[in-house]
C-alpha cells in the first residue's frame, strides 16, 4: 500500500487533497508544520510528500533539503505562489514536480502516479557497465558517479533526476532530444506543455557537471537539447535556465 506524506497548514485543504487520494487508492498521513512533518518522517517511511512551500514554521524548501540529506522519495511541491524564481528554488531544494494552487485533483493524481512510475522504475535504458569519459567530467555506470576530470577528481553530488537526465543524454549523444521527450522518459508521463520542470533541472545539471560553461548540453530553443560530445571552448547559453 503506498502511503503519502501531505504537508500542508490549511486543514480545509489538507482534508480535500487526502480525500481525493484516499478515493485513489492512497494512505495518507497529515502535517501542519515543517516540525511535525519530521516527526512522522523519523517514525515512518512515505512513498511521496506532497508538501506546501510557505509553512508556518520555516519554508517548505527548508524541509525538502533537509530531506534529501536522508531521503529520494518523490516531492511534489504544491503552492500559490506561481512565480518562476520560486518554483526555481523548490525544485533546485530537491523537489521532483510543482503543482500551482488551485490544485487540479485529476492532475494531481496523474502527477503522483507519474513520480512514483519514475521513482519504482528500473534504469531508463539497461548500457554496458563502465566509464564514459566527456571533456570535463566522466560517468561511472556500475557505480552511479560522476566526476569532474579537472582538479583532483572530485565526485559530483546529482539528484537522481538529474542522473537520469544525464545517463538518457549520454545514451543519445549528438541527437536532439525534445522537451516531451525527456519528460516521457525522466517522468514517465507526457509534459503537457510543461517545459519549465524539465529546464530547471538541465539548468541544475549544467551547473553541476559544466562549470566552465563548455556547452556539451546545448539548448535548441522552443524544442530541446542535444548533448554536444564535442563542445566547444566558448559558453552556449552560460548555464541560464534555458
Amino acid at each position: 500500500m503506498i502511503k503519502i506524506l501531505v504537508v500542508e497548514d490549511e486543514p480545509d485543504l489538507s482534508n480535500i487533497i487526502r480525500l481525493h487520494l484516499k478515493h485513489a487508492g492512497y494512505v495518507s498521513t497529515a502535517a501542519y508544520s515543517c516540525a511535525e512533518a519530521l516527526t512522522l518522517l523519523e517514525n515512518n517511511t512515505f512513498d511521496l510528500i506532497i508538501l506546501d512551500v510557505v509553512l508556518p514554521d520555516r519554508r517548505g524548501t527548508e524541509l525538502c533539503a533537509l530531506i534529501r540529506e536522508h531521503s529520494q522519495c518523490p516531492i511534489i511541491f504544491a503552492s500559490c505562489q506561481d512565480d518562476s524564481q520560486t518554483i526555481i528554488h523548490a525544485l533546485q531544494s530537491g523537489g521532483d514536480d510543482y503543482m500551482i494552487k488551485p490544485l487540479n485533483y485529476d492532475e494531481m493524481l496523474a502527477r503522483i502516479e507519474a513520480n512514483l512510475r519514475r521513482h519504482r522504475a528500473a534504469p531508463i535504458q539497461p548500457a554496458p557497465l563502465g566509464t564514459r569519459e566527456y571533456p570535463g567530467f566522466s560517468i561511472d555506470t556500475e557505480h552511479h558517479c560522476v566526476r569532474l576530470t579537472d582538479g583532483d577528481g572530485q565526485p559530483v553530488s546529482l539528484s537522481t533526476i538529474e542522473y537520469d537526465l544525464l545517463l538518457y543524454f549520454s545514451d543519445h549523444p549528438n541527437t536532439l532530444l525534445l522537451y516531451n521527450e525527456l519528460h516521457r522518459h525522466i517522468w514517465k508521463a507526457d509534459s503537457a506543455g510543461d517545459t519549465r520542470t524539465v529546464m530547471v533541472h538541465i539548468s541544475n545539471l549544467r551547473k553541476k557537471i559544466d562549470p566552465n560553461h563548455t556547452g556539451i548540453i546545448q539548448t535548441v530553443r522552443g524544442a530541446g537539447y542535444i548533448f554536444n560530445t564535442k563542445p566547444t571552448t566558448a559558453p552556449v547559453n552560460g548555464g541560464h535556465l534555458t
